[in-house]
């Protein structure tokens, strides 16, 4: 009996997010509901319940941006009794007002606007990516009802009060060149040398070397091979065996001497604006190739690419940047992570390439777990620094202290929740990039078991293969 007793009650501490991960799409549909006016005011509060078996409710809210943004906030809880789901509902029809839709409207206000917004390069908020769950798969089952994103035919992105929403702006810039819109709820006009209420990103202050003017070789094959326009999407598979084949340091050491010289070649005109799409692929091959050697001495290489500009790596690696860095300074890293920390401290570098050095270090510890407690010691030496640091933006900045909280939610990292906690405490973290104080923490305790997937080390072939069917 005992150990009856003791399963029915480990059945009942399922997390919400793994029942709802696994479960919910089985539950029938229960009501749904929007608020009547956000077609013409661009802003949908959708509310999805569903039924469990045992009377009680599965719920899942978004707060959806039909002009730009898309998916911006999303809840979701299980376990709600008749009163709980009413006291919710009674909270929306207070503040925006409810109408009871189906679901099929339900669900083609969610996903036919975060299919929007990712048009322009923008995703949808964290929680989505358990609360989508509580929607149906977006297949071809259920009927399409074509409603009209953006406003007038164009993105119109709404910049708030606490000018959180600016962070946008570079991304449909890329994205969209002057072909959207933005307005301030407070003024007409957007003015980013007026308007202050959001700290901005470190600034890039990287004094360049001098770059090689010519290639130096070893091994001619390479530097031709990955020169050659017409293995821009990847390199041919007897190229790759023979390069794998040769001694890793004499590789590494003609991949550091390319990437030197692709970068010689191109960072001014990527940083003035005036570089032409006539480019090859040295840049991504060189890392790709760096992930399979597993050199030590390519550490240096991954290093001097992750010390250029943002347009340097979308000209080079596109959207792939945050794919491909990485899994090759993890492969470089060859249990010596100096060289990874001392670039983590060092101003002046971009905030995005920054965060790849992040990433890096929580490969160690998923990978080597026996060097968990040496990477938790990295990252509480540098939370125990932010709150000095952030305000200076010294090798740190809001969006960056946001990221650093991602990374260790999924580190599962409970012995850091005090220093977590000092951060928040600066008022000077994005919580648009990972979530409040108060979520972060929940996140830390509650587990997060989806995270070790993110971190899978590819093989080359499958990192080609990712490349070829990337944006399908």
């Amino acid at each position: 009996m005992a150990k009856k007793k003791k399963t029915a009650q480990a059945q009942t501490k399922i997390s919400p997010e793994r029942y709802i991960r696994e479960k919910a799409r089985t539950l029938p549909v229960e009501k749904c509901y929007a608020n009547p006016d956000w077609a013409k005011f661009g802003m949908a509060y959708v509310i999805v319940t569903r039924k469990r078996p045992n009377g009680a409710h599965v719920i899942a809210s978004f707060l959806v941006d039909t002009y730009c943004l898309g998916v911006k906030d999303a809840y979701y809880a299980m376990d709600l009794t008749d009163n709980d789901l009413e006291d919710i509902l009674k909270q929306y029809r207070d503040h925006t007002g409810l109408e009871e839709i189906t679901y099929d409207e339900a669900h083609n206000i969610v996903w036919g606007a975060i299919s929007f917004a990712e048009d322009a390069g923008i995703s949808p908020c964290k929680d989505f990516t358990t609360a989508q769950y509580v929607l149906e798969e977006d297949t071809d089952d259920i009927p399409l009802i074509d409603y009209e994103f953006g406003k007038d035919g164009k993105y119109f992105l709404v910049v708030g009060e606490d000018g959180k929403e600016k962070v946008y702006i570079n991304t449909l810039i890329e994205r969209l060149g002057d072909n959207f819109e933005f307005v301030t709820e407070y003024d007409d006009n957007y003015d980013s040398d007026s308007d202050n209420s959001m700290p901005e990103d470190e600034e890039y202050s990287y004094h360049y070397p001098e770059y090689p003017s010519e290639l130096n070789v070893k091994h001619q094959l390479i530097a031709d091979e990955l020169a050659d326009k017409n293995n821009y999407e990847r390199l041919p598979q007897a190229v790759i065996d023979r390069i794998l084949a040769l001694p890793a340091e004499e590789v590494a050491a003609d991949l550091n001497d390319i990437v030197l010289y692709t970068i010689g070649l191109t960072y001014r005109k990527i940083n003035d604006g005036s570089i032409e799409d006539d480019f090859n692929g040295s840049i991504m091959h060189s890392l790709l190739l760096l992930n399979a050697i597993k050199s030590p001495a390519g550490i240096d290489t991954v290093l001097e690419i992750m010390r250029q500009t943002g347009d340097f790596a979308d000209f080079h690696l596109g959207d792939l940047a945050p794919e491909v860095i990485p899994p090759a300074l993890y492969a470089c890293s060859a249990g010596n992570i100096d060289k990874i920390i001392d670039y983590l401290y060092t101003p002046g570098y971009d905030t995005y390439m920054r965060c790849n050095a992040l990433e890096a270090l929580v490969m160690i510890a998923i990978h080597e777990p026996e060097r968990r407690d040496e990477i938790i010691g990295v990252f509480r030496d540098l939370l125990a620094s932010l709150p000095e640091r952030l305000p200076r933006k010294e090798a740190c900045d809001p969006t960056f202290a946001g990221f650093v909280m991602s990374y260790v939610i999924d580190l599962e990292a409970k012995e850091l929740i005090p220093e977590i906690k000092a951060v928040f405490a600066t008022g000077l973290v994005d919580n648009e990039v990972t979530g409040d104080c108060d979520s972060v923490v929940y996140d830390i305790e509650h587990g997060n078991s989806y995270a070790a997937d993110r971190y899978n080390i590819p093989d080359i072939e499958s990192q080609y293969k990712r490349i070829a069917n990337f944006g399908e």
